[in-house]
């Protein structure tokens, strides 16, 4: 953990705001429902807090994205819907899809959030300059993350390090004229670039 003044610093430097699913966006639980045709479908129950979070932080140029060792049918319509850059599934490792972020973007390590809960968010959040955890995360993320959240994953922790970012950067004013005038998301979407684990690997078997 560090000061707050020594928080801010490294807040004002921050260019993308990445983050796990599972235990962040929603509160770990993976729901299963079985189709009449026999389907299983995963549900996920997301934060609407964390969502005009997103739509906030695109507005304000910063870009977002999600690293995640599943590959729900709903995380990929969650990104779509909410305009972000990135998305990585099937990636049980975090550490490669970080290091091809931020060859993608051009992005140095002290200019990205990551926020993670558990152990297999640890080798992305070494690799970065503001490690973030839940409050909800295994003590050993916590240990080594700058930040960790007040509030758990899937109940607004996503949308405390947005804000974070946001007022640090001198955004907070833009975003409360445009909450007022009904603009917030009104920025341009685009479709987020995927990056499937199993084109890297087709031998790969998903475990969740």
């Amino acid at each position: 953990m560090i000061n707050n003044k020594e928080l801010l610093e490294k807040l004002k430097k921050i260019k993308a705001v990445l983050t796990d699913v599972d235990g962040v966006l929603t509160d770990s639980t993976m729901n299963f429902f079985v189709t009449p045709e026999g389907n299983t479908v995963e549900i996920k129950k997301f934060s609407a807090y964390d969502g005009i979070a997103f739509h906030m932080l695109r507005d304000c140029g910063i870009i977002t994205g999600i690293i995640t060792g599943g590959n729900a049918p709903a995380t990929e319509r969650r990104a779509r819907s909410l305009g972000m850059d990135f998305l990585y599934y099937n990636f049980l490792s975090k550490l490669a899809p970080m290091q091809d972020f931020m060859k993608r973007t051009g992005l140095k390590a002290e200019e990205v959030i990551f926020i993670g809960d558990d152990f297999i968010d640890i080798p992305a959040l070494k690799a970065i300059g503001l490690p973030c955890a839940v409050a909800n995360s295994r003590q050993e993320v916590k240990d080594c993350s700058l930040y960790v959240t007040d509030a758990p994953g899937g109940k607004g922790a996503f949308r405390e390090v947005a804000e974070l970012v946001l007022k640090a950067q001198g955004f907070w004013d833009k975003i409360m004229q445009s909450a007022e005038q009904g603009t917030i998301g009104k920025s341009p979407k685009k479709e987020p670039a995927i990056v499937d684990y199993k084109s890297w690997n087709p031998a790969y078997d998903n475990v969740f």
